[in-house]
């Protein structure tokens, strides 16, 4: 199951904030073309200039420059020789971006456990209610990736959530448009579960373990899809 996508839950996503001190046309337009990098739309490897985008998206071609470098920097495009292209990349690269992500968010899970407030677990167990009881394949990859989200936000250490929201930007590149299923909804709910309980227990060696596992079993998942295509 992946862990990017942004479609269930109604107060948004972490992944839908535009870089701070851009003006509103320059947010706008890094908002709408990281969206559609995201669904596909431009698949890995695709060119972008800013003069087709200035068209396609009717906007002049400054927001659309500016949106583009900022892009490059999250590490979704990276630089052509005429312009830029959708970053492209292999199991290798997968296998990188998840041993950050392994590392930072299992830290995160601990932190979680000792700084979580009644808010923050309020909200982590809405999100895994809906998540149990969601049927829409997108309903699940929403519901999941606003969990971690949350959880992430639970530890109150923006440092580590602004890494997160980075690694977890780039996987979504080797998706190739809307998210996989990466697993039984059953097994991931399973596994959220345990993570709750470390939390709700405030037991820090627990929550981290979990998350681990949680993620590693993903990570693996996503590998295997990766040598299948």
């Amino acid at each position: 199951m992946t862990h990017g996508d942004t479609t269930a839950d109604p107060t948004g996503s972490l992944l839908t904030e535009p870089p701070t001190g851009r003006d509103d046309q320059t947010s706008k337009q890094y908002l709408r073309l990281r969206a559609d990098i995201l669904a596909g739309k431009f698949p890995r490897g695709a060119a972008l200039h800013e003069t087709q985008l200035s068209d396609t998206y009717g906007a002049s071609r400054t927001p659309i420059r500016e949106a583009l470098n900022w892009l490059a920097h999250d590490g979704l495009l990276e630089r052509a020789t005429r312009g830029f292209r959708v970053r492209s990349g292999t199991a290798e690269d997968v296998i990188e971006i998840y041993a950050a992500r392994v590392a930072l968010e299992s830290e995160a899970a601990g932190a979680a456990a000792i700084r979580h407030t009644e808010l923050d677990l309020a909200r982590l167990e809405q999100l895994h209610g809906f998540c149990c009881a969601a049927t829409d394949d997108a309903d699940v990859r929403g519901g999941n990736f606003r969990f971690h989200e949350a959880l992430w936000q639970a530890a109150h250490n923006s440092t580590i959530t602004a890494l997160l929201v980075r690694l977890t930007t780039q996987l979504r590149i080797y998706d190739s448009g809307p998210p996989s299923n990466y697993g039984e909804p059953d097994l991931l709910n399973a596994e959220h579960e345990q993570i709750l309980v470390a939390l709700r227990a405030r037991d820090e060696t627990a929550a981290r373990e979990h998350m681990r596992a949680h993620l590693e079993r993903s990570r693996e998942q996503r590998i295997r899809l990766f040598a299948q295509s």
